[in-house]
């Protein structure tokens, strides 16, 4: 059995939530969170963006990162990275054998089964320790008191923006997914928390101040300015305590800019824990990072933009920042949507800005996909061109057929339609996924 059909079939696991099981496969590895400096991102929306920004600002500061993000779009091996670069298949064969015979344990006790994303956050971090990285970033997954990544004791603890997302499992109000999120911040940490809606806010400060750990609120302390946005990207000033600095951030979308202060804000927190850096060091890693499917262009003529839009908070960034990056005589957007979501609310966001939609569903998920039928049927009300089509292929055909130079055709709501997408109309070699104004692609 191959390395990822292996892990494919890890699937969600056994047992009851908890971090027993986490707990047991990092005692059985010898505690490699232990010798890590963390940098723990947690939140709803920008958590990847945000660990990624914060990587390549240290990168770029000469030091050996690792980086661990989910999901993947295309291959499990984005899922952990050393300055860039994915595990390998052997040293990720390495660790799964390694692991078996816990893993086998644990399906036989109490504990139960592990499931994949517990089983992957154990090899990052023994992959981690074992590669003596400076510092490891860790995308938390839900988030919460149970996420595979509440382990040990991080140097910072950083808040992305909370909103609903998951709300079967994290509950319905932006009140619930704070204070399950927040239970992660260890007693007397430091908290780095990006602006937040007053309720979720309140929580932070609230869980922050219980457990004697000191916050720092992004809001307050960090502005921008002069924001200047093209298709290379963003140009602004930011405003920070002790200086001012012309930045330039290669991601698109205003969300982004968030993200780049909250990650600036975390680092700067770093150098009071030690870290030397260089400001030269910071403007690169600003601009170099990538976070691939996220509002990324893929080709031109017509411009194909893939985003990971996939909750109401995602679809209003992606309806607000589509006219700020791009103009077109029209849009076409081919949408799946997975889980329980707001879809009526979510559909009427975007579809106001769309001149087609077409729906389908991805090849893989791990949540049920909703019926491209249905979407559909609340489309119809909306938009007059309209379409199902039982694959991505099939919809990219589609709309491509229709599509004319100066249009945009946007592909959201599901990051495995993303990932799907990516895999079919990108080089694969090329990891950063970001294509150049004047470059093409070849058609699929």
């Amino acid at each position: 059995m191959g390395v990822h059909t292996y892990i494919a079939g890890l699937g969600s696991g056994q047992g009851e939530p908890g971090l027993g099981r986490i707990n047991y496969l990092l005692g059985y590895l010898g505690n490699p969170e232990k010798d890590l400096r963390v940098v723990h991102v947690v939140g709803t929306n920008g958590k990847g963006s945000t660990s990624n920004f914060i990587a390549s600002m240290l990168q770029a500061n000469d030091l050996k990162v690792g980086l661990y993000t989910s999901p993947h779009l295309v291959r499990f091996n984005e899922r952990i990275q050393i300055n860039g670069m994915p595990i390998n298949d052997r040293a990720l064969g390495e660790l799964l054998e390694e692991l078996q015979p816990c893993l086998e344990y644990l399906a036989q006790s109490e504990l139960g089964r592990p499931g994949m994303f517990e089983v992957a956050t154990a090899v990052a971090l023994a992959y981690f320790a074992k590669s003596k990285v400076d510092y490891a970033v860790l995308e938390a997954g839900l988030g919460g008191r149970y996420d595979a990544t509440h382990v040990g004791r991080p140097l910072i603890t950083v808040f992305t923006h909370i909103d609903l997302d998951h709300t079967e499992v994290l509950g319905n109000t932006v009140e619930l997914i704070a204070a399950e999120k927040a239970d992660v911040i260890p007693p007397g940490g430091l908290v780095v928390m990006a602006p937040q809606v007053e309720g979720a806010k309140a929580v932070i400060r609230d869980v922050a101040q219980t457990r004697g750990a000191r916050i720092v609120e992004v809001d307050s302390l960090y502005q921008a300015e002069a924001i200047e946005p093209s298709l290379g990207g963003t140009s602004l000033n930011i405003i920070y305590p002790g200086g001012r600095q012309a930045v330039h951030i290669g991601m698109l979308g205003s969300f982004q800019i968030t993200n780049a202060l909250t990650a600036l804000a975390a680092v700067h927190q770093l150098v009071g824990e030690g870290l030397m850096i260089a400001e030269s060091g910071v403007l690169q890693g600003l601009a170099n990072a990538r976070w691939p499917g996220r509002l990324e262009v893929i080709e031109t003529k017509p411009v194909v933009v893939l985003d990971g839009a996939h909750n109401l908070d995602g679809f209003r960034q992606l309806a607000r920042n589509l006219p700020i990056y791009l103009s077109w005589e029209r849009l076409h957007v081919i949408v799946a949507i997975t889980g329980e979501k707001p879809i009526e609310s979510m559909l009427e966001i975007l579809l106001p800005l769309a001149d087609t939609a077409v729906f389908t569903t991805p090849k893989e998920s791990r949540t049920k996909c909703v019926e491209p039928s249905r979407l559909l049927q609340l489309a119809t009300q909306r938009i007059s061109n309209t379409g199902i089509a039982p694959s991505f292929r099939a919809a990219y055909k589609r709309v491509q057929a229709e599509a004319g130079p100066k249009d945009v055709i946007c592909v959201c709501g599901s990051l495995y339609l993303v990932g799907e997408a990516r895999e079919l109309l990108v080089d694969c070699q090329d990891s950063a996924g970001i294509l150049p104004v004047d470059a093409e692609r070849p058609k699929a």
